[in-house]
């Protein structure tokens, strides 16, 4: 038999040796119910409040504040960008273990309102830049990528979400009212929610699959679920009462391969 002849078997176990093999180079899992994050002043946990309430770990020293915090469904990993450090630290949800920090370029550091925001097909990070009008791209390491300056309509930012699904980034304003927008690979951006109600434009949670947002609201203690057309759907309890200063949301996955 002619070595080039094909055989139906062998070519579904290459197949599927393939898959799997590019599975383990970028890492993948299977989607499960959406969970919500936040972090507030008064407490050193990263507060996981749905669907069943619980605190991850004491990862936040009494120092510290935390400005901007991005959750990857993937490795099911918390990254929290915290001044005055100015550095992004690794959590392990499930154990509640720092896994490494990562100092934070020059130009990015900052003691006020600045989101972070993770792509989760390459993991990588995107960062509110001090002057509130430009989103600095970094890699899994924090390394630089690139600087994306909004380009008109651009308004002040005031929270970033990544949309897993439709793989955009999104920008919340820090206006009043506070609109929701996509930004393009040149950096125009293009609003299409306006947020009914009074919120606190801090940080922006996005559920990509209800394709719904997370922002505090007017009271700051308190989290706003708001859907696609920017109506408010849901106000979900803050336990600790503390203002609310980070917010990220994505699914709590089955399996995972890496």
């Amino acid at each position: 038999m002619s070595s080039l002849t094909r055989h139906p078997a062998r070519d579904s176990i290459r197949k599927l040796g393939l898959l799997l093999g590019a599975a383990l180079l970028s890492g993948c899992a299977t989607r499960g119910p959406n969970h919500i994050y936040l972090t507030s002043a008064n407490s050193a946990a990263v507060q996981d409040i749905g669907p069943a309430p619980a605190a991850v770990g004491r990862v936040v020293a009494s120092d510290e504040q935390v400005l901007g915090l991005a959750y990857d469904f993937n490795t099911d990993h918390l990254f929290l960008r915290i001044a005055p450090t100015q550095i992004i630290r690794v959590i392990e949800r499930p154990s509640g273990r720092i896994l490494r920090e990562m100092p934070l370029p020059d130009d990015l550091k900052t003691t006020n309102t600045a989101d972070l925001a993770v792509r989760s097909r390459d993991r990588h990070l995107f960062a509110v830049h001090p002057d509130q009008r430009s989103i600095v791209e970094l890699t899994l390491l924090g390394e630089f990528v690139r600087r994306l300056e909004l380009r008109a309509p651009a308004e002040p930012i005031g929270g970033l979400a990544y949309d897993q699904k439709n793989h955009r980034l999104l920008v919340l304003t820090a206006t009043s009212p506070a609109r929701v927008g996509s930004v393009a690979q040149d950096g125009f951006v293009t609003y299409y929610v306006t947020l009914a109600g009074a919120v606190r434009p801090v940080s922006l949670g996005y559920d990509s699959d209800a394709q719904h947002y997370f922002v505090p609201l007017g009271d700051g203690t308190s989290l706003g679920e708001f859907d696609a057309t920017g109506a408010l759907v849901r106000t979900h309890r803050n336990e600790d009462t503390g203002a609310i200063t980070a917010i990220d949301a994505g699914p709590r996955s089955f399996v995972r391969v890496f």
